[in-house]
């Protein structure tokens, strides 16, 4: 998606994205060029919100699951079955694609032993070769946390998870991304206790030469959260208040698109109606109103648990909206599609968030 409109030599518009600001130049809002079938125009509205997991009841989720506290990064396993991370509880919790329990959750890793780990990001990683473990065999989930552990865990290990890096005091990590190329596998993850994105190799060896950094970027903003979009790395930046917590307020947001070196290719998004921006979601044509339009790229705000839509090209277009207003999903985490390759829907568009003050936990989809 993102290769149609990124050079990757320099910061600039290719061919494509000029013809694509020209043709929307006149459209302010999603309903624009979103329309909906039979030609009348239209927002993104009539969305549905389905919670499928929760820790309490009050959320009116299909299941209670007690330990699903602060439901923070998704991955799905190769067959398709989410596995989240729940810091509340130490655990990552498995379910299948409708909620139910797949596999009694898994205690992660913490500075001091084998549980009450504070895991945050995750991901899926299918290319067995790389990230090889104690046991010879590379790992299937990657775990980071805000103390510093670094984990991973692969079939083989049963029950166990294991710790492959423990930069305690050094790194408080709340995000993680993978990206495969032709130079490697690497980790990236976002340490806000040093401002910086921290990057490993396929061997779980520390990278140093890759900078991501941007010598415009405002004081006070740190990296929050980090996702693979094909080629590119988008970075999301909050500012953090005097409480050591990301800063609750519309405006308080940036997005920048990196290479895999670590080179910055362009402000992708700035301020607006970011406000905390952590989940990131690039979604097809087909996403929205039965086909109709082009893809997008949407940007979660765990600040108000608003999710934005843009261009490929960083053009802010709307906000999603469930039932015509639009969808405020208290302590908004992750949002992602399911795998292509699997069976589930692939209109769901599947959430993670810690409402209450992150106290809570809750699971589920928006589909259209």
């Amino acid at each position: 998606m993102l290769n149609k409109f990124l050079s990757r030599k320099k910061i600039t518009w290719s061919v494509m994205a000029v013809w694509a600001m020209v043709l929307l130049a006149s459209c302010d809002k999603i309903d624009d060029y979103f329309p909906r079938p039979g030609g009348s125009k239209g927002d993104l509205g009539n969305l549905k919100q389905i919670n499928l997991v929760a820790n309490k009841s009050i959320y009116k989720a299909k299941r209670v699951d007690p330990v699903l506290l602060n439901a923070w990064g998704l991955a799905f396993s190769i067959t398709g079955a989410p596995w989240i991370s729940a810091p509340g509880a130490g655990v990552t919790t498995i379910y299948d694609a409708d909620g139910n329990a797949a596999h009694p959750a898994l205690n992660i890793p913490s500075p001091s032993g084998p549980a009450g780990g504070l895991v945050t990001g995750q991901v899926a990683n299918h290319v067995t070769a790389s990230f090889l473990l104690s046991n010879g065999v590379g790992a299937s989930f990657i775990f980071v946390g805000l103390d510093g552990i670094l984990s991973a865990w692969n079939p083989a290990m049963k029950t166990n998870i294991e710790v492959v890096k423990n930069n305690v005091g050094q790194a408080a990590y709340t995000g993680l991304a993978l990206s495969h190329g032709p130079d490697g596998s690497y980790l990236f993850a976002a340490n806000v206790i040093k401002g910086t994105v921290d990057v490993f190799d396929w061997a779980f060896r520390p990278v140093t030469d890759r900078p991501f950094k941007d010598p415009n970027l405002p004081a006070g903003y740190l990296p929050f959260n980090i996702h693979a979009v094909e080629d590119y790395l988008l970075v999301t930046y909050s500012k953090v208040g005097p409480n050591g917590r990301p800063l609750k307020e519309v405006g308080n947001g940036i997005v920048n698109v990196f290479t895999r070196k670590g080179m910055l290719v362009k402000r992708f998004a700035s301020e607006g109606k970011l406000n905390a921006p952590w989940g990131v979601a690039p979604v097809p044509a087909s996403f929205f109103a039965a086909g109709k339009g082009q893809p997008a790229i949407l940007i979660g705000n765990f600040g108000d648990g608003k999710i934005n839509a843009y261009t490929p090209d960083g053009k802010f277009i709307s906000q999603l909206k469930v039932n015509n207003k639009v969808v405020a999903i208290d302590g908004l985490w992750e949002i992602t599609l399911p795998p292509a390759k699997s069976i589930i829907d692939q209109n769901r568009l599947y959430f993670t968030a810690g409402p209450s003050d992150e106290q809570d936990g809750l699971f589920g989809y928006l589909i259209k």
